[in-house]
């Protein structure tokens, strides 16, 4: 693990996103701070009585964090602190205790259910998982160090005479905690500001809560802080420029509950609604709420889910026929599968990919041994994921590429034999 080459503090809020240090990398941010740049942010505070480690971060750095942070410090780790429970924030921790510490680890109290949960539903995380990176061999965390302290509203620690805040706010989980450090300015977010859109309404996984969220952003700004500290991408240093990019995260995430809100009162379509309400332009532009990993598509979705229900009020979806009988019917329709293909294609050809994605699928459910509907699929999807740029949508879709390519695989065997 190397220093890193380019400062991960920036007071800029135009940064060369193409200069940044590669993962993983470490830097002393501040006088006692020590930041480790790996899949998530890592945090680590000295202080009179021994670290404070905020997010450890995911298992794959256990080895490379233990020996910087060694290097760094001799200090006993005291205090782990998680921001939430996500897997790549707190499931670096094994080596922390074969290492002989022992430290207090304080979050909010839902964090508790979250890791049973994990455990409950470990195969369908790693099922969703390798879905949303195009990663057929992830392996989803199967452990994870429990708090020894919980919290509800609020919390604070005394350590080495420096206070420490601990505030309960959601937004992409429901354990999130703001980690304020008065003395110091400096205030640990998570995922709750990063320089993405909010990354609230993930299309395989669990409720978001985008409405407290704005609440989480807002609670964020009444602390004035002079550090902000996120669970992904720069630290940004400065009242003045924190003040500005959480302004913009709240007025972006404002715009779009508003406009969700108010067509669900008139009564409006959830298809019709998925297709009207945009960000507002004059955000979406600005390079702290670059639309790089999560699509605004999937905040509205977020949205409609979280005040109705899991039917899009489409007569027929309500009790449906299986996908394959109505890709069947579509295809005979259309004379055979085929010619779905051959429509699919033009449709791709004129750049028209939402709608050829959906004449394909057809085509490979009406015939899911068909070659000619596989490579089709294959060809499609791989053309729609070049040209996305949300990461989460585009592993979405090369996943479907992946499918297809085994898909292949298989009918050629079966062919051959």
């Amino acid at each position: 693990m190397q220093k890193a080459t380019s400062s991960w503090v920036t007071t800029d809020l135009c940064p060369s996103w193409d200069r940044l240090s590669s993962r993983p990398s470490w830097e002393q941010i501040a006088p006692d701070v020590l930041m480790l740049a790996g899949t998530a942010n890592t945090y680590v505070l000295r202080t009179g009585n021994g670290l404070i480690l905020v997010d450890p971060g995911h298992e794959k750095h256990q080895a490379e964090y233990l020996k910087v942070i060694r290097q760094w410090s001799p200090d006993p780790v005291i205090l782990v602190a998680y921001t939430h429970g996500h897997s790549d924030h707190v499931s670096n921790f094994k080596v922390f205790l074969d290492a002989g510490e022992s430290p207090e680890v304080v979050a909010q109290e839902n964090c508790l259910a979250r890791f049973e949960r994990y455990e409950e539903m470990h195969g369908f995380n790693e099922h969703i998982n390798r879905k949303q990176f195009a990663a057929p061999e992830l392996s989803f965390p199967a452990g994870f160090l429990r708090p020894t302290k919980t919290f509800r509203e609020f919390l604070h620690h005394d350590i080495g005479g420096e206070r420490v805040e601990f505030r309960a706010a959601q937004g992409e989980t429901d354990d999130h905690a703001l980690i304020w450090f008065p003395g110091r300015g400096m205030l640990f977010v998570g995922d709750l500001a990063t320089w993405k859109i909010p990354n609230s309404g993930n299309p395989l996984k669990v409720q978001r809560y985008p409405v407290a969220w704005l609440r989480a952003l807002e609670q964020m700004l009444s602390l004035d802080a002079e550090w902000l500290c996120p669970g992904h991408d720069l630290v940004l240093h400065g009242r003045e420029p924190i003040r500005t990019m959480l302004q913009a995260h709240v007025a972006y995430l404002g715009s779009l509950i508003e406009q969700v809100r108010a067509r669900m009162n008139r009564g409006e379509s959830c298809d019709h609604i998925l297709h009207c309400v945009k960000p507002d332009p004059a955000l979406a532009c600005l390079p702290y709420l670059r639309s790089v990993y999560n699509h605004s598509q999937f905040i509205v979705g977020d949205l409609l889910r979280n005040w109705g229900g899991w039917w899009d009020g489409v007569g027929s979806h309500l009790l449906p026929a299986p996908d394959g009988d109505q890709a069947r019917e579509i295809a005979q329709l259309a004379g055979g599968s085929d010619h779905l293909v051959r429509r699919a294609r033009e449709l791709a050809a004129q750049g028209r990919y939402d709608l050829a994605c959906h004449v394909i699928d057809w085509a490979v459910g009406a015939d899911p041994k068909s070659r000619i509907a596989q490579e089709g699929k294959r060809d499609i999807y791989r053309l729609r994921t070049e040209r996305e740029t949300a990461l989460m949508a585009r592993g979405f879709f090369l996943t479907e590429v992946l499918d297809a390519e085994q898909a292949l695989v298989e009918i050629r065997g079966e062919d051959e034999s």
